[in-house]
């Protein structure tokens, strides 16, 4: 393909124009949140039935920011008879937050042995968190109104659970 000079610079000057309206126009945007990762106040028939003294949730994370991650938790209910239910939290981590890695023998070797199980302990950053984890988190105040409401909390912990494969 034979592509005169003048053509070719007038297609990269074309390029860069479009490049550079396109980064002006989203100069200034929040970034939008999905609706997967939304979080919402809880309703009001769901807060008479969740446990008032929240201390921790567990849940897969479905969201990492630079020092925050969202996960879909499952809150437990006043009637332990009754399944937890599901929704998204947003949780701070701050200099203080102490991220772990747990790695658990697989489930096989947890029910044939007789032995305590002893998880391999790995620090973590946050950065180093993925969506799909599975988290267990612990708050070191009452986190039932920042569920309720829908903010976000810091964590004084978050563990990362891993179970190793056969």
């Amino acid at each position: 393909m034979n592509i005169k000079p003048g053509a070719l610079i007038t297609i990269i000057i074309i390029l860069v124009i479009g490049v550079a309206a396109v980064i002006a126009i989203n100069v200034g945007k929040k970034p939008t949140t999905s609706p997967a990762t939304e979080i919402k106040p809880l309703a009001e028939d769901k807060l008479a039935e969740i446990s008032d003294d929240i201390k921790g949730i567990s849940g897969k994370i479905i969201a990492v920011g630079k020092d925050t991650i969202t996960i879909e938790a499952l809150i437990m209910m006043k009637d332990s008879t009754k399944p937890p239910i599901k929704n998204n939290v947003k949780v701070m981590s701050d200099a203080n937050t102490v991220i772990t890695k747990l790695t658990f023998p697989s489930p096989e070797e947890i029910m044939s042995g007789t032995e305590p199980i002893e998880p391999r302990e790995e620090t973590l950053k946050i950065n180093e968190l993925k969506i799909g984890d599975t988290v267990d988190i612990r708050a070191k105040e009452n986190i039932y109104e920042y569920i309720k409401s829908g903010t976000q909390f810091v964590a004084s912990e978050i563990n990362v659970v891993v179970y190793e494969q056969n």
